[in-house]
């Protein structure tokens, strides 16, 4: 048998050949990708937020101002709503309200006492019905306590002199009509009352609507005869 001829090794293109020396053009890529790299570096450690210098000069654009802090959000409270001046009488304080004759028959009561103001004190109104308390609370109005100095006791009283809009005055000659109050007209203008008495005493509440004043008046074992109309011919003692 003939023996076996030996099988040439596999040969590949360029196998055995010297590498070939890097072209001129190679060297340019690579330089520019490394410039390239190196931008990305710079600007990953610049301060973020800042943006490079502009030109300067007196054409340059003006910097954008920076706040020295956080702006810090304000409360939201809420605005009464305005009344325009058109002559409605316009007393500045409750004091205003009452003739000296009215102060000295509320005997031991007293005007506004300290505690009536005293902060977490619950507010006290001329009414007991929740809408027409909600149309005080919008409205610019004077809150005008009569109690002991001590504090408690069941008896005083409290007016709102309130001024209205229009639409205002409907809305509560509507709310007092439809609470069953007795209305009439009274020194030119509309007067509604309700009262009751019980073992605990009389209590009741008093309402005068006349040229946008509201006179609303919650009482309990106070209020001498007169007192609304004190309050009116003060009020309106220009008319």
């Amino acid at each position: 048998m003939a023996a076996a001829r030996p099988r040439p090794a596999p040969t590949f293109p360029g196998a055995g050949r010297p590498a070939a020396a890097p072209r001129p053009w190679v060297f340019v890529v690579l330089a520019i990708a490394g410039l390239a790299v190196a931008a990305l570096v710079v600007l990953a450690l610049m301060p973020r937020g800042n943006s490079p210098a502009g030109p300067a000069g007196p054409n340059a654009p003006a910097a954008r101002p920076v706040p020295s802090s956080p702006a810090t959000a304000l409360p939201i409270t809420p605005t009464p709503t305005p009344v325009p001046d058109d002559g409605t009488p316009r007393p500045a304080g409750c004091d205003e309200l009452y003739s000296p004759s009215m102060v000295e028959a509320m005997g031991d009561l007293v005007l506004n006492p300290a505690w009536s103001a005293a902060p977490g004190t619950e507010v006290l109104y001329g009414t007991d019905d929740a809408q027409l308390r909600g149309i005080i609370d919008t409205a610019e109005h004077l809150n005008c306590i009569w109690g002991t100095a001590e504090g408690g006791s069941d008896t005083g009283l409290v007016t709102d002199l309130v001024w209205v809009t229009p639409e205002q005055s409907a809305t509560v000659k509507a709310r007092l009509d439809e609470a069953g109050l007795r209305c009439y007209e009274e020194l030119e203008g509309l007067r509604c009352i309700a009262q009751e008495t019980a073992e605990a005493g009389t209590f009741g509440e008093s309402h005068f609507l006349r040229d946008g004043i509201w006179l609303a008046t919650k009482y309990t074992n106070a209020g001498p005869d007169g007192y609304t109309h004190d309050i009116i011919g003060n009020v309106w003692k220009d008319a």
